[in-house]
């Protein structure tokens, strides 16, 4: 067909959100697993881990704009298991766009810790499949070591509003995070 003739506009159906959803987070999946590999294989993944988190800061407000407005100073410090539920449940709402429903657990906060546990993680799931699918020589358990390595960054947002995992542990099929509520002080110091 020449480039000037106009073309014939082809008839597709229209894909359905849930099917679109499953389609992005598979490419995303396999995207990121493509680069953690080639960062592992050069030597760089540190640096795309600060750079991810470097990004991750300029980005904040259009993921976890109503956690900012939660994690002022004085609320820090007046009411830390109240400011650290409502950080978490925010922080979660955004991370429907990994996981599935019903695939997490919060405890009560106490002393300003609060745990989750992630159980038949739809993310380590979809890790494992793009892993092996695409044969990229690593199981996807290792995608969520660079998940960890973003969320212990002294520049990841939460960590620079007080907000630190202090416990990581790995399961069959999830993961259980145990997050604690520091003062700015003791950021500085550690």
């Amino acid at each position: 067909m020449p480039h000037r003739e106009t073309p014939n506009v082809p008839t597709i159906k229209d894909m359905s959100i849930e099917e679109k959803w499953d389609r992005v987070h598979d490419f995303f999946t396999m995207d990121h697993a493509i680069s953690y590999k080639t960062h592992k294989r050069l030597g760089t993944v540190q640096e795309w881990v600060d750079d991810t988190v470097d990004a991750y800061g300029k980005m904040m407000g259009r993921f976890m704009g109503p956690l900012a407005n939660l994690m002022g100073r004085a609320a820090v410090k007046l009411a830390p298991n109240v400011v650290l539920k409502q950080a978490i449940q925010a922080v979660l709402y955004s991370d429907q766009m990994m996981h599935g429903p019903g695939e997490y657990a919060i405890s009560e906060p106490k002393n300003g810790e609060i745990t989750v546990r992630f159980v038949n993680c739809l993310r380590l799931k979809k890790q494992r499949e793009v892993a092996r699918k695409c044969e990229l020589g690593f199981d996807g358990r290792e995608l969520c070591e660079v998940e960890k390595m973003h969320l212990t960054h002294p520049n990841h947002p939460t960590t620079k509003m007080g907000i630190v995992p202090i416990e990581i542990t790995w399961e069959e099929t999830g993961c259980v995070w145990t997050f604690k509520v520091i003062g700015k002080e003791s950021l500085a110091q550690e």
